[in-house]
């Protein structure tokens, strides 16, 4: 039965209870655990899978509900702004999203174009006022001259 491997341990009580606390996060200490795609044995299914199957799929057309769940942000837009971000301004027909332009360079040429972007003034940091100069103690000399009671 020596060759065998175990795959429990029998412990004294007290034995037990230090192996246990061991375990224990000091506290404000957090135990960081990976789940799903991070796990370990996600990684190494990963990396076991042969390159091909890593390729990503084309993308499926959305359903109506994931459709739906996309307008969110634009109802919230719309409670917050009293505005409709999918309704044109001029014509005020439905607007459809083509891209979103997320470099500032383009937004700013954008900007410019429409006679929309405004020169900001540039600010420094903010002005401190240095610490006050600690004062000199005042020595009290007459303490030497009264007479104890």
């Amino acid at each position: 039965m020596e060759g065998i491997p175990r795959n429990h341990e029998i412990f004294e009580p007290l034995d037990f209870l230090a192996e246990m606390t061991q375990h224990i996060p000091d506290r404000g200490e957090h135990q960081i655990r990976y789940y799903g795609h991070y796990s370990n044995k996600s990684r190494g299914v990963r990396q076991k899978a042969p390159r091909a199957a890593l390729v990503p799929t084309p993308v499926v057309p959305l359903t109506q509900q994931q459709l739906r769940l996309r307008f969110t942000w634009a109802a919230l837009i719309k409670l917050v702004y009293e505005v409709d971000p999918l309704k044109c301004p001029k014509c005020g027909g439905v607007m459809k999203i083509v891209s979103f332009i997320e470099d500032d360079s383009v937004i700013e040429r954008i900007l410019r174009h429409c006679n929309l972007w405004k020169d900001l003034p540039s600010r420094g940091p903010p002005v401190t006022k240095p610490p006050p100069e600690p004062e000199e103690p005042a020595l009290d000399y007459g303490f030497f001259d009264r007479e104890c009671a």
